[in-house]
C-alpha cells in the first residue's frame, strides 16, 4: 500500500538530509559489533549502518602561548572537538541518500540543507575525550542516523489506514463443496533478510528492493514512516547468520537472495520476480515491510 510521503525532491531532500541528524538524545560511544557494517571514512571516523551511528575524531593540541597545565589541555580540547566537528561534516556530506544521490548533494541544491546540516554538526554530542601524554587531546563526536527530528521534518503525515469491511454472518458464507480443493494459505514472514554478499552493494538511508521485472517490492513510499523515524528503511550487516537471528527481522524472516545492484551508487538492490511474489503474498508480509523490518547483508 502507498504512503502519502516522499523523501525526494528539494524539499523531500531536506527531510532527508535532517532525518540523518535528529536532536541528540542519549548518544553512546560503544564498541561497534563485529558483524556490523561500518563504513570508514578514512581516518576521520565512521557510519555504523547497523546502529545508526556517526562518529568523527579530531586531535587538537594547545597554543604555545599557554600559561599552565589547566589552559593547555582546555585549549587541546577546543581545538581537537572543532577539529571533529569538521570531520564529521565532511563524514556526513558522503553518506548516500539513495541509489542516486549524497547528503552533499542535497546541500548543493539548496541553502537551506547546508545550514541546518552545519548546524545539527555544531550541536553534534561529544562522546569521548581522552587527554594525551604529550598534551595533546582526542575528542569523538556523535549523531544518531534516526531519531525524533525525522519525525518533524518528514514533510506529510501518514494518512489513516482504511477501515477493512466486517466479515459475513456465519450463517451467510455457504460451505465449500466437499470436492472443492482448499486453497493453500501464503506463507507468513516476520521479516526479510536479503543476501547481497558478492555485489558491491553500498549502503544508503532510503535503498529500494526491485524485482528483476521491475516491480518495487520495498521503498520509500511503500513503509509506515513512524517505523523510518525510530528504525531507519534497513540495517545492515556483514554476516548473513547475525542478520537472520536479529531481533529487526523477528523469529522467521524470509531470506532471499539479490541479483544484483542498481542505480548510480549501487545502493538500490535486485531480486527474482519470485522471491517478489512470494514476499507480497500474505498482507503480513506488508505488514513487516512497513515496519522495516529488513536487513541487508553486504560485504
Amino acid at each position: 500500500m502507498k504512503r502519502n510521503w516522499t523523501v525526494w525532491g528539494k524539499a523531500g531532500m531536506v527531510a532527508v538530509a535532517m532525518a540523518l541528524l535528529p536532536a541528540v538524545v542519549g548518544v553512546a560511544l560503544a564498541t561497534p559489533n563485529a558483524v556490523d557494517y561500518i563504513q570508514a571514512g578514512e581516518e576521520l571516523g565512521q557510519v555504523n549502518w547497523m546502529t545508526g551511528l556517526i562518529t568523527a575524531k579530531g586531535i587538537g593540541v594547545a597554543s604555545p602561548a599557554a600559561v599552565n597545565e589547566g589552559q593547555r589541555r582546555a585549549q587541546a580540547r577546543h581545538a581537537a572537538e572543532v577539529l571533529a566537528r569538521r570531520n564529521l561534516l565532511s563524514i556526513i556530506k558522503g553518506v548516500h541518500l539513495d541509489s542516486q544521490s549524497t547528503i552533499e548533494n542535497a546541500m548543493l541544491l539548496s541553502d537551506l540543507v547546508t545550514q541546518r546540516v552545519v548546524g545539527f554538526v555544531q550541536g553534534a554530542q561529544v562522546v569521548q575525550t581522552e587527554d594525551m601524554p604529550d598534551g595533546s587531546a582526542e575528542v569523538t563526536v556523535a549523531i544518531r542516523a534516526v531519531g525524533p527530528l525525522a519525525d518533524l521534518l518528514l514533510l506529510q503525515p501518514r494518512p489513516p489506514r482504511p477501515t477493512p469491511p466486517l466479515p459475513a454472518p456465519q450463517s451467510a458464507v455457504p460451505a465449500p463443496p466437499v470436492s472443492a480443493p482448499l486453497t493453500a494459505k501464503p506463507e507468513v514472514f516476520t521479516g526479510l533478510v536479503v543476501d547481497a554478499r558478492g555485489l558491491n552493494i553500498r549502503p544508503a538511508l532510503a535503498p529500494r528492493l526491485v524485482s528483476d521485472a521491475g516491480q518495487e517490492v520495498y521503498g520509500s513510499a511503500l513503509v509506515d514512516r513512524d517505523w523510518v523515524v525510530r528504525e531507519g528503511m534497513a540495517g545492515y550487516s556483514k554476516d548473513l547468520v547475525a542478520a537472520q537471528s536479529n531481533a529487526r527481522v523477528g523469529s522467521k524472516p524470509l531470506v532471499v537472495k539479490a541479483r544484483q545492484a542498481a542505480g548510480a551508487n549501487r545502493s538500490d538492490v535486485i531480486i527474482s520476480a519470485s522471491d517478489a511474489a512470494k514476499l507480497m503474498a500474505a498482507a503480513e508480509n506488508l505488514s513487516f515491510l512497513e515496519k522495516t523490518r529488513v536487513m541487508i547483508v553486504v560485504d
